[in-house]
């Protein structure tokens, strides 16, 4: 063993340092992954029981919007900072087989039907609703128009058991295009594609992969346009993935940190939306210890302030 350890030596430093810095988070050391702690702040501590698998979380018209994830209602609710729902829309001519993801422009707002647990669904969506079209009243119906996709890249869709690549649980709006992160049971990898945001079907290609080192959860642009937040989790520890200053939508090129949210192991962390550009809003379904919730990260705290 003596003679054997150096040439094992030589080896890892040379797949080493073969790696690029997307993959070293599995590769290297607790330096090398560049981990910071965060304890995020308790905000909405008493969301409606309405809300018990809430999925999916946005802020708009003075509100916070979400819904609740495969076979809730086809139903987005509004809800104010004492967590009492305000609005319930029903999306008409929609299912809900598995929403997991909701994001909006300066017209629309899309909600994702396109969780994908088993890698089988063939029928994947995203129903986009006009905002104009919400009104004053508590409970409402809107209409809404179907963006249909597959991904080109999947000609399997027999059951996986948890082990596909093809689950998504995580959409933004950017610079006229939703882009969705995929959630990878296996690798633990996220991949983005790029979708039109007009009604049609669409055949998506991946633009790009990283190693998030767990399951992408949710996603978020902030409002200046400069940072991507996606959050998750592994082993029901959950983590945070910030990336500033990309150019076009080379998210994974940009400079990124990793943060372990501190006291939230348990928590199935499922929603995350910017409230401002240095305010992220993280939201948790009912599970284990945690109650529906939705927690608050003032980034101008963090160790090293805004990437």
């Amino acid at each position: 063993m003596i003679k054997i350890l150096p040439k094992l030596l030589v080896l890892f430093l040379f797949f080493s340092c073969n790696n690029s810095e997307k993959n070293q988070i599995n590769e290297g050391t607790e330096e090398e992954k560049a981990i910071q702690i965060l304890t995020p702040d308790f905000f909405i501590t008493d969301l409606s029981d309405e809300l018990h698998e809430i999925s999916g979380l946005i802020s708009y018209n003075d509100l916070f919007w979400g819904f609740n994830d495969s076979g809730g209602k086809n139903r987005i609710y509004g809800f104010d900072e004492s967590g009492k729902i305000k609005k319930e829309v029903e999306i008409e001519d929609a299912k809900n087989r598995d929403w997991e993801s909701i994001t909006q422009d300066e017209k629309n707002i899309y909600v994702g039907d396109f969780g994908n647990n088993y890698g089988s669904r063939d029928n994947l969506c995203i129903y986009k609703i006009k905002k104009k079209d919400l009104k004053d009243e508590k409970e409402q119906k809107v209409d809404s128009k179907k963006i249909e996709f597959e991904y080109s890249n999947q000609e399997e869709f027999s059951f996986f058991g948890r082990s596909t690549p093809f689950d998504c649980e995580a959409m933004t709006e950017f610079n006229g295009s939703l882009y969705i992160f995929s959630k990878d049971w296996k690798n633990f990898t996220t991949t983005v594609y790029k979708i039109p945001t007009d009604n049609g079907e669409y055949k998506v290609h991946p633009l790009d992969s990283f190693n998030v080192d767990g399951l992408v959860t949710g996603a978020d642009i902030s409002p200046d346009k400069k940072k991507l937040a996606l959050v998750g989790y592994k082993n029901f520890k959950s983590f945070m993935w910030l990336f500033s200053n990309f150019q076009d939508d080379k998210f994974f090129d940009a400079k990124s940190i990793y943060y372990q949210l501190n006291k939230l192991d348990g928590a199935q962390t499922e929603g995350i939306c910017f409230n401002d550009n240095t305010t992220i809003l993280i939201s948790c379904e009912k599970s284990g210890g945690f109650k529906q919730q939705v927690f608050k990260i003032d980034l101008t705290q963090t160790d090293n302030g805004t990437p």
